[in-house]
């Protein structure tokens, strides 16, 4: 592994670390005889709790650092890694969506949290939604991002495959290489967006993807059998929905938002992020926390 992706990991890392540390966010775990839960928490006592849900990739750290600024005073800030990602695991083996849901639950239980404002990107958008559903009187504000929420289809599989020539789905969302890795954050932030070089990128692939592949792949395995299941689930929420899609996203895209919005009625808002690709919290930074902070300032009857 060379000097320069030694380097560029460890810059991005101070950087995002550093964000970090300015929302007071603290690492901690959580055990228990069903889970070792990593996550972070601003511990902000008195708050109104705000969850954060990543999607599949990196591990939450390296997905949610910059929307932390707008949140961290006004919210108790909670950001865990779902099973299986960083050091988050669960003692039987389990990979399903309900079983994300189910440790989330278990999760805030035990911090004894009771209600919170929930936000979810991609597949953690999924589980977001399905948190909402089972747990109405839990959630009070729910944002879906990009979400791989009922409208995912066979054809996505087969553009994906044909597009960024790969041999699988799992293998193209865990790459076994950083030349695998940089196609994937190529698709995650669109066509207008910056792909740092292949070189830069060992460190990275290293650090985030290459352990747990079994186990990460399986969840992606598991995400496409359950696909036509969660294709006919009813989605009636009771509390302010908020939609933000990417204008670019190839992976899920745009008229996805569009599809749920009618699915839901119109009971929700959606806002596309112009030049947005998969994940706009990222490569669209400014844009996408604009939207974050109106959001909240509707919630709390602000004009």
């Amino acid at each position: 592994m060379g000097i320069v992706a030694n380097l560029c990991y460890s810059i991005a890392n101070r950087y995002i670390d550093g964000k970090f540390r300015r929302a007071k966010m603290k690492r901690k775990f959580q055990d228990s005889e069903q889970y070792h839960i990593e996550y972070w928490d601003n511990e902000a006592k008195g708050k109104p709790v705000f969850l954060i849900l990543h999607g599949l990739g990196a591990k939450t750290k390296y997905q949610w650092y910059d929307q932390l600024k707008v949140l961290k005073n006004d919210f108790r800030i909670i950001v865990p890694n779902m099973l299986h990602f960083g050091d988050t695991r669960p003692t039987k083996s389990v990979h399903g969506i309900q079983d994300q849901v189910k440790m989330v639950q278990f999760f805030l239980k035990e911090l004894g949290v009771s209600q919170y404002h929930l936000m979810g990107a991609s597949y953690g958008g999924l589980i977001s939604g399905e948190l909402a559903n089972q747990y109405p009187n839990q959630v009070e504000m729910l944002i879906l991002v990009d979400a791989a929420i009922k409208y995912v289809y066979e054809s996505d599989t087969e553009r994906i495959l044909e597009l960024y020539d790969v041999p699988s789905v799992p293998e193209f969302f865990v790459p076994d290489s950083h030349h695998g890795l940089r196609k994937l954050v190529a698709a995650s932030v669109g066509k207008k967006g910056i792909v740092p070089p292949a070189f830069t990128m060992p460190r990275f692939h290293e650090e985030l993807y290459a352990k747990n592949i079994k186990d990460k792949r399986l969840i992606v395995h598991r995400l496409i059998q359950t696909r036509e299941e969660y294709a006919t689930r009813e989605y009636n929420f009771k509390m302010p929905v908020h939609l933000i899609w990417g204008e670019l996203d190839e992976l899920i895209p745009k008229d996805r938002g569009q599809l749920f919005l009618e699915h839901l009625k119109g009971k929700a808002t959606l806002d596309i992020i112009k030049d947005g690709g998969h994940m706009p919290n990222m490569n669209k930074m400014k844009a996408f926390n604009r939207l974050l902070e109106k959001y909240i300032k509707l919630q709390n009857g602000v004009n």
